[in-house]
């Protein structure tokens, strides 16, 4: 295979018409120039240069490498160029991956400042819960994902992937605008509501999940569950019409039912969910990628506290 090195070394030597101006525009010594030609004509076994005067001239061979070669470096040009515009974000997709109420209160505003900053990127975006997320990003059919995950699964990256916190998003107790305890000072305690009916909210799994019972384990009995809601905001719906309280994370509560009421429980009871940034590890460093964890982060300073 014919080296690009040399063949930009004819390139030039035909187009200035001599060595030393090839070295010129090259940035070499003529005699590296000189030695790039000879160790190409020892490759084609071709006689690729004549001399012409003070100068040289191309040959029918060298005429048609150099022709060719004119047309390798003005793709290879095009080539770097559009690395470089990839490496830099200014094209190319970046494909994210969210659970739905991230999905609704952080990612949107933290995308719209990556589409300000890196105009010429494309942006998708899918739901996905955790373990799907993170089999989305081992197999390259994402870029980077926003899930809910355990604070001890933080410090345990792969090699294959990276994993950085980007906010912890406590649940609050939303009661029926009215309810008789509306009016005690806050923050609640859990017990408190023990014999209250519970609304079973089914999207409420993995983690969220394991840090409600836990927290209803710790207070010491087990929530009577009387109406199941598939996501969070019809579980607001429920509450309101007085059918049971429910425990929801914040993040979630950015749009609040009219009928309902958040108040904020006691420390020991309060569960939380940890939401982190997953990306895969060869890719991290890109700007894309960078560009979205910075602007997620920034908005994780800032989330909504019902």
């Amino acid at each position: 295979m014919l080296e690009l090195r040399r063949l930009q070394a004819l390139y030039a030597v035909v187009t200035t018409g001599s060595v030393k101006d090839a070295a010129a525009k090259l940035g070499y010594s003529p005699s590296a120039i000189s030695q790039h030609v000879s160790n190409l004509e020892a490759e084609t076994k071709t006689i690729l240069l004549e001399p012409a005067g003070r100068g040289v001239r191309p040959t029918a061979a060298g005429r048609l490498l150099a022709e060719h070669a004119g047309a390798l470096l003005d793709r290879m040009a095009e080539t770097e160029a559009a690395l470089a515009a990839l490496n830099a974000g200014e094209t190319g997709v970046l494909r994210l991956a969210s659970f739905a109420t991230a999905g609704a209160e952080l990612v949107p505003p933290a995308l719209a400042t990556v589409h300000r900053s890196l105009p010429g990127l494309e942006i998708t975006v899918r739901i996905a819960d955790r373990d799907e997320a993170l089999q989305l990003l081992r197999q390259d059919l994402i870029d980077a994902a926003v899930i809910e995950t355990h604070p001890t699964v933080l410090g345990q990256d792969d090699a294959a992937l990276t994993v950085r916190p980007l906010l912890v998003d406590p649940f609050r107790l939303v009661l029926p605008r009215g309810h008789h305890l509306c009016e005690q000072s806050q923050p609640f305690l859990l017990e408190d509501f023990a014999s209250e009916p519970w609304i079973d909210i089914r999207c409420e799994v993995g983690c969220c999940r394991s840090e409600t019972t836990g927290v209803f384990q710790r207070a010491g009995f087990t929530p009577r569950r009387t109406v199941e809601a598939d996501d969070y905001w019809p579980a607001q719906g429920f509450v309101a019409a007085g059918l049971g309280v429910a425990l929801i994370p914040a993040l979630a509560l950015g749009v609040l039912h009219p009928g309902v009421s958040v108040k904020r429980l006691e420390q020991s009871n309060q569960p939380e969910r940890h939401i982190a940034i997953a990306t895969r590890t060869a890719t991290t460093p890109t700007t894309a990628v960078q560009t979205v964890t910075a602007a997620l982060r920034n908005q994780a300073e800032h989330p909504p506290q019902p």
